[in-house]
């Protein structure tokens, strides 16, 4: 509850801050989190055990184990997407600009999500995975300006059959290198395998200039670490994603005034 108590607080702060959020988390505070259920997803008759290490080691048994799990975070992650373009195609309908850039999406691997339980130090099975690991399926909408943004977080907590888990706002508070985004956890309805479960999906939410600098720190960091350099560009890194997020609000204020 405290830590319900402290997100409502900071989100009361943003400027963008959406004046029902507190009466959102009030009503939702008392939901609980939904347990994905994993053997009525993988064939009996294929199934093993839970154990992600034996689960990757296999060959002729791998796609008959994992795929159905995969599958259905994709289900979630397609129909996830799809309210995304329901969007995207009312404001076209009503002649108004789009607050959506463009989508894009992304699946993990069973070896990146056997990975993250490693460095979790869970339990390597695939009930663990299911249940402790948020960012199986993901989806980043890109949109034009900042206030978009948040326009889209609006909209999917105003869905009252998606269910949020989490959000940070590295808009309002970015990471100690730059970084900004907001990031939403949520609950999808998905039935599967003729059974419902609620499952997540991670979505990142951003600007077009945002999108191109966490694109260009990817690849300089990936780069430092391939190289085994010991440079540190924090220090830049932080100061670019500064200017650019100031340059976008004076080009978001100038948009405005178009649309005033």
């Amino acid at each position: 509850m405290e830590r319900q108590k402290n997100k409502k607080a900071k989100y009361r702060k943003n400027k963008y801050a959406n004046a029902d959020i507190e009466e959102y988390y009030e009503k939702r505070v008392t939901i609980e989190e939904s347990v994905i259920e994993v053997h009525g997803l993988v064939p009996a008759r294929v199934f093993v055990d839970d154990n992600m290490e034996h689960i990757a080691d296999m060959t002729d048994r791998f796609s008959v184990t994992m795929d159905p799990i995969l599958r259905m975070y994709n289900a979630a992650m397609s129909a996830t997407k799809a309210r995304f373009e329901i969007i995207k195609d009312e404001f076209k309908y009503r002649g108004l600009r789009c607050p959506i850039h463009h989508i894009d999406t992304r699946l993990k691997s069973a070896k990146s999500i056997l990975g993250k339980l490693q460095k979790k130090d869970l339990d390597l099975t695939l009930t663990a995975a299911c249940n402790n690991i948020y960012d199986i399926a993901g989806i980043r909408v890109v949109c034009p300006y900042i206030k978009d943004v948040y326009l889209i977080r609006d909209r999917i907590m105003a869905q009252d059959d998606v269910y949020i888990m989490d959000m940070k706002d590295y808009i309002e508070t970015p990471k100690k290198n730059g970084y900004r985004s907001f990031h939403m956890i949520v609950r999808v309805p998905v039935y599967f395998m003729n059974k419902k479960q609620m499952v997540p999906v991670e979505l990142q939410i951003r600007t077009l200039a945002m999108d191109l600098w966490a694109s260009l720190e990817h690849d300089i960091k990936y780069k430092s670490l391939y190289q085994e350099t010991n440079v540190d560009f924090t220090r830049e890194l932080k100061e670019c994603s500064r200017l650019i997020y100031e340059a976008e609000a004076k080009m978001e204020a100038m948009n405005m005034m178009l649309e005033e």
